[in-house]
């Protein structure tokens, strides 16, 4: 096993689009089979085969932990995929169990749940242990109840992800993380109800600016991103099934998503992308800064109850494997959903194993 250097690595690394990448990492992974590359400041990341192996499909232990700290929440927000049922939080003993095994394989952490993580009563400690780990911290907040010291231990995270539900104190929230030069992104649901917005987005226009609480209207190039998530009638959601958006209305999304005038960056999550590559063609270079589903691939979920799923979006009952007396190296190498999920995606990468 590789140690973690202090030192910043320059590499330069050959694409399949015949362009090269020069990039400054300084945290390295490899086998005999890949390497894989991290810069913990920027996070950028680069996975390439090697001795002759060509780009892995599914790494030895996931690169990207999306770990739900949270098991219940407060908001009771709608379109929430989680659900009402109510966990208690993930302890800080169990969390640390998880970075012990993770912190030389794995880059990032998202943390998640059922509600916000910077309610989580070590939200700090949770931070500062993957931080001291080489680990990158990163959470999606609704900004309900965000403090300021919350908010100053988040100049640790690699990024701050707020999600618009359409709430006062979202977009408060965002104000407030922008201001503080915190790496911010939006989380934006696309449903047949808020498409017209997402096209303002994309053709560069701010669509908060009508916002009647004119102390609340953000500046949208302050964000780092906007990133466009799959409505899923999953959880809360599960019956409003208006909700979901028209073959039409994707069409056009896709086709002006991947030229869009907005001044900021526009990402998709893996779900949206599954759909939007049903409709266009991307360039080499825009199918290289995204990808398809990396669910028991490259990502994981880890419950607050300590059981490895594949994806969040996952049915926990059917998928979920505990922890408790195993390792996520063995559940993620040898426990059957997870092969069924490679199995799916091996076949047809576009696809979704969880049915979305």
């Amino acid at each position: 096993m590789k140690k973690k250097t202090k030192k910043m690595m320059t590499k330069v690394l050959k694409t399949s689009a015949k362009d090269f990448i020069i990039g400054q990492f300084d945290k390295r992974f490899a086998n005999d089979k890949y390497e894989l590359l991290f810069n913990t400041q920027t996070g950028f990341e680069a996975l390439r085969g090697i001795n002759g192996h060509p780009d892995p499909f599914q790494l030895e232990f996931p690169s990207m932990l999306d770990v739900g700290i949270m098991g219940h929440c407060k908001n009771n927000c709608e379109i929430c995929y989680q659900g009402r049922a109510y966990e208690d939080n993930m302890t800080l003993d169990n969390f640390k169990k998880i970075i012990d095994e993770a912190k030389y394989h794995t880059n990032q952490v998202a943390l998640g749940g059922r509600g916000d993580p910077n309610l989580h009563e070590n939200f700090k400690e949770i931070l500062e242990y993957c931080r001291e780990n080489n680990v990158v911290p990163n959470y999606t907040t609704s900004g309900n109840s965000l403090t300021d010291e919350q908010i100053e231990i988040s100049k640790i995270c690699g990024a701050v992800a707020v999600s618009d539900y359409r709430k006062d104190y979202s977009y408060s929230a965002l104000q407030r993380l922008t201001n503080a030069k915190i790496k911010t992104n939006l989380h934006f649901v696309l449903t047949k109800h808020t498409y017209e917005d997402a096209l303002k987005i994309i053709y560069g226009h701010n669509p908060w600016m009508t916002n009647t609480n004119k102390d609340l209207i953000f500046d949208i190039n302050k964000l780092n991103a906007v990133i466009f998530l799959l409505f899923k009638p999953q959880g809360q959601a599960l019956d409003l099934i208006d909700f979901t958006p028209t073959p039409n209305q994707l069409k056009t999304f896709s086709e002006l998503v991947i030229k869009s005038s907005c001044k900021i960056k526009v990402g998709m999550d893996s779900c949206l992308v599954n759909h939007v590559l049903q409709y266009v063609e991307m360039s080499d270079i825009q199918k290289m800064s995204v990808d398809s589903c990396e669910s028991s691939r490259m990502s994981v979920y880890i419950s607050p109850g300590m059981e490895l799923i594949p994806c969040s979006f996952a049915d926990h009952k059917k998928c979920g494997v505990s922890l408790k007396d195993k390792s996520i190296f063995k559940v993620w190498n040898t426990a059957s959903e997870f092969k069924r999920f490679r199995k799916i995606l091996k076949k047809n990468p576009y696809t979704c194993p969880a049915g979305f």
